[in-house]
């Protein structure tokens, strides 16, 4: 992947808020408040940092809200965004699929339930990784066993290849932890559309497809410092208010 300005970012944020206490059982899980303002508002803020211009947002439930509140949200006016529709019988793979006829060139993207608080995020877009990489997913180092056994456990090599992604591993072995940040080539698609279902949950999972990648030699790791969290719960998006004020 050679260095190059990246302007595009996908956010999918079709996803339902229904374990995020009240207000998740009648918002769209990325309008759910983190601090004063919703956990979308923090992820374009992120692209934002990265030196991002146009953005896909992928919506599906209550997907009139988000459009209201970006409308109404005066700060991201220079941002071009374009929805497009999802559906909730989607994996992530599948629904990222939704953007291949409008994205011919490299671009990122942020999981509509993800918080970051990183100083790195600002070069995700600006290193240079070899020609043949396909994806980089940012890391963190988690030291917390149950985190990792709920969320996504990443394995790399010296090289910061990624050699294997493991979805929920019951017995985690490795210290770093998926990110919901990824930077993608539009070959991407091509390797989405030969992604088998995830056993876990019987659809197109993104990491299987980065698992097919990765025993090409074409995934790579980005590992970064700071905090992040995917706020599933609402005792996850109490952890992360905090550190959004720490």
């Amino acid at each position: 992947m050679a260095k190059e300005k990246i302007k595009i970012g996908v956010i999918p944020a079709g996803g339902k808020g229904t374990r995020l206490g009240r207000l998740g059982n009648y918002l769209p899980k990325s309008l759910v408040p983190l601090g004063q303002k919703p956990i979308l508002y923090h992820i374009i803020k992120n692209l934002e940092m990265m030196g991002i211009e146009q953005i896909y947002l992928l919506v599906n439930y209550k997907s009139n809200l988000i459009k209201q509140y970006l409308k109404e949200e005066n700060e991201f006016n220079n941002f071009k965004i374009r929805f497009l529709k999802s559906a909730p019988d989607l994996g992530l793979a599948e629904v990222i699929l939704k953007t291949e006829r409008f994205i011919k060139k490299p671009f990122v993207t942020i999981l509509g339930d993800d918080f970051t608080k990183s100083p790195k995020l600002k070069q995700f877009t600006t290193i240079k990784l070899p020609k043949d990489a396909i994806v980089q997913e940012a890391v963190i180092i988690e030291k917390n066993q149950t985190i990792l056994s709920q969320t996504c456990e990443i394995y790399i090599n010296s090289k910061k290849q990624i050699t294997k992604a493991v979805e929920k591993p019951q017995k985690p072995k490795s210290n770093y932890r998926g990110c919901g940040i990824y930077l993608f080539k539009p070959e991407i698609f091509k390797y989405i559309k030969k992604t088998k279902p995830s056993k876990l949950t019987g659809k197109k999972e993104i990491t299987e497809t980065i698992n097919l990648i990765a025993n090409k030699n074409k995934a790579y790791a980005w590992p970064i410092s700071g905090i992040n969290v995917n706020i599933n719960t609402q005792s996850d998006l109490e952890g992360a208010t905090k550190h959004l004020y720490g």
